[in-house]
């Protein structure tokens, strides 16, 4: 089985990769696209950024989990508040600090868009989390055909487990 891979994608950046993702963050504005948020999808289809917005997901609403609990069940306010800001931290600003790893900060939205991308970032980061982005990323390809060359989109091999050969 195959899968989608961006070509200059990376665990980590190099300074090839990244002048490829700003370059690309340049080019491809969110006029190009129906709708702001067909942009949004655009900007997330690296797999590296997407697992670190996925991971920062994960924490971030296990610690307002752990939050709402140690305030409800057990008062402690203190170590609830501490929850909630790490859960803040986790959810929205490591996914930003993923951007400035990966792209130089150019593939994020704006401070304004942040409800309207809500429901997609979740929706992404549940697709990274399930494996079921590849199959979503080819349905985009067709719409915005110019997605595989704007990322260099290649087939490759998937190994064991899913991950990436070579």
């Amino acid at each position: 089985m195959k899968s989608l891979k961006p070509r200059y994608s990376r665990p980590v950046p190099t300074k090839a990769s990244r002048a490829f993702h700003k370059e690309r963050n340049r080019r491809y504005t969110p006029e190009q696209f129906n709708t702001y948020n067909d942009w949004f999808y655009f900007i997330h289809i690296d797999p590296y950024t997407r697992a670190l917005h996925a991971l920062g997901m994960v924490i971030g609403v296990s610690s307002y989990a752990l939050s709402l609990y140690l305030f409800v069940s057990t008062g402690l306010q203190l170590e609830a508040f501490v929850a909630l800001f790490s859960g803040a931290f986790f959810f929205y600003v490591f996914p930003l600090l993923s951007h400035y790893l990966y792209d130089g900060g150019g593939a994020k939205s704006t401070p304004d868009k942040f409800l309207p991308t809500l429901l997609p970032v979740i929706h992404i980061n549940l697709m990274t989390l399930t494996g079921r982005f590849d199959p979503w990323l080819r349905e985009f390809v067709k719409k915005y055909p110019f997605t595989r060359e704007a990322w260099a989109l290649e087939e490759v091999p998937e190994g064991p487990k899913g991950l990436r050969e070579g």
